[in-house]
């Protein structure tokens, strides 16, 4: 068995002013343009939106019933549309066919009124309307396998046809092939009629009963345990490290604050969000994320990361970025274990001005404190007191704060 070639041309085009019979596109091969269109396409459009719809995944992940959520769903069908009608306005203005009716052979022409090219309103119209056809479920393409020419509503309203360059064409539906289409889309249109007069009143009831009235609360978060709306981006991820080490929050809540952040802002959060999904994986992961975090070796997230293996060293921590909260903590950690309670209750101090981590830190400003003053206790018993021991300022603020006598 041969099979035909859908792509060959005829042996001379149809000379459409003078034909009898127009050469009509087969369904057939509008349909094969069409998926063909679809594979050429596709990849153009996800290429330029596919910074918003990560941006829409983010906000979705964040709140499952998010608005701005919504309005980012809205913005990405929007721009789908005018990128499909563009592109699509584009090759029939240049070469009257789309890349898929370009292979198949077929060219889009003004019809009835014959002229040699088409306009640019006709592109974009017939464009537009063809995409809009999709909002009702694409019913309206079914007029191809029942109209005399095989023009749905954006033809017509665009006053185009599709015409075929080889040597068999089409001759149109048979009668009882356009009756059986036509009786079947006005069922179709006449359920969508009902379906959306139900949704319409449904709406307006749930309108009636406040369902979609603003509540008094908090919109919720990543993580719940991390309430501070003014911390965004490597900041909050960053709050997030802090309170996971001094144990404020769980594991969960610290991988999901990691995987916001490598949505939202893979670009400068990917360090620090590897570095939690190190953290908090399971021995047999960690080696793969270190590895990711390290990718740079000379970067302090990596420093920080070498840090936090058995085998990190203090050398590995000081070459960390010391503008992170992490960080200052762990080194307020470091200077409590070498009994340097001052240079501690110091970063500690300035890391409670940070209201997410206010209370969060003060068990470890209690102990620091305490161990400050029994050291002073001990050196005062041995009759002298090192400078570098000092913390009178310390003790009193504190006696003060919790009204110690």
């Amino acid at each position: 068995m041969v099979f035909p070639d859908l792509s060959a041309p005829a042996g001379t085009p149809h000379n459409y002013n003078s034909t009898p019979n127009i050469p009509i596109a087969s369904v057939a091969d509008r349909f094969v343009a069409l998926v063909l269109d679809f594979l050429i396409l596709s990849p153009v459009i996800s290429l330029f939106i596919a910074g918003l719809v990560r941006q829409t995944k983010t906000y979705f992940l964040l709140n499952a019933m998010s608005q701005e959520g919504v309005v980012a769903i809205f913005l990405v069908i929007a721009s789908v549309i005018f990128l499909t009608t563009a592109l699509q306005a584009f090759f029939l203005y240049f070469w009257q066919a789309t890349p898929g009716q370009l292979f198949l052979q077929m060219r889009v022409v003004s019809y009835p009124q014959r002229q040699t090219r088409l306009t640019l309103n006709q592109c974009f119209l017939r464009s537009f309307l063809w995409c809009s056809g999709f909002t009702l479920l694409a019913i309206p393409y079914l007029e191809v396998a029942s109209h005399p020419l095989r023009r749905a509503f954006h033809e017509r309203a665009s006053d185009t046809l599709v015409t075929t360059l080889k040597r068999n064409y089409d001759e149109g539906p048979l009668p009882l092939e356009s009756r059986f289409i036509s009786s079947w889309m006005r069922m179709s249109f006449l359920f969508l009629l009902l379906f959306g007069v139900i949704g319409f009143f449904k709406t307006y009831h749930s309108l009636k009963v406040g369902a979609y009235r603003e509540k008094d609360s908090q919109a919720p978060f990543a993580c719940k345990e991390i309430r501070e709306s003014d911390l965004l981006g490597t900041s909050r991820l960053d709050a997030a490290l802090s309170l996971f080490l001094v144990n404020e929050i769980s594991a969960e809540c610290l991988d999901k604050e990691a995987e916001v952040s490598l949505w939202g802002d893979p670009v400068n959060s990917q360090g620090l969000a590897y570095l939690a999904k190190f953290m908090t994986a399971e021995s047999s992961e960690q080696e793969k994320y270190f590895d990711k975090v390290c990718e740079e070796r000379t970067s302090s997230v990596c420093a920080m990361a070498r840090y936090m293996r058995e085998d990190g060293e203090l050398e590995d921590l000081e070459l960390a970025d010391k503008t992170l909260w992490t960080t200052q903590l762990l080194l307020a950690d470091e200077k409590y274990t070498s009994q340097d309670y001052v240079g501690s209750l110091k970063l500690i101090e300035d890391l409670q001005k940070v209201s997410v981590l206010r209370s969060a830190l003060e068990k470890r400003y209690v102990r620091s404190v305490w161990a400050l003053n029994e050291m002073m206790q001990t050196h005062s018993k041995k009759g002298r007191l090192p400078a570098s021991v000092n913390g009178d300022s310390w003790i009193d603020s504190f006696k003060e704060k919790y009204e110690v006598p």
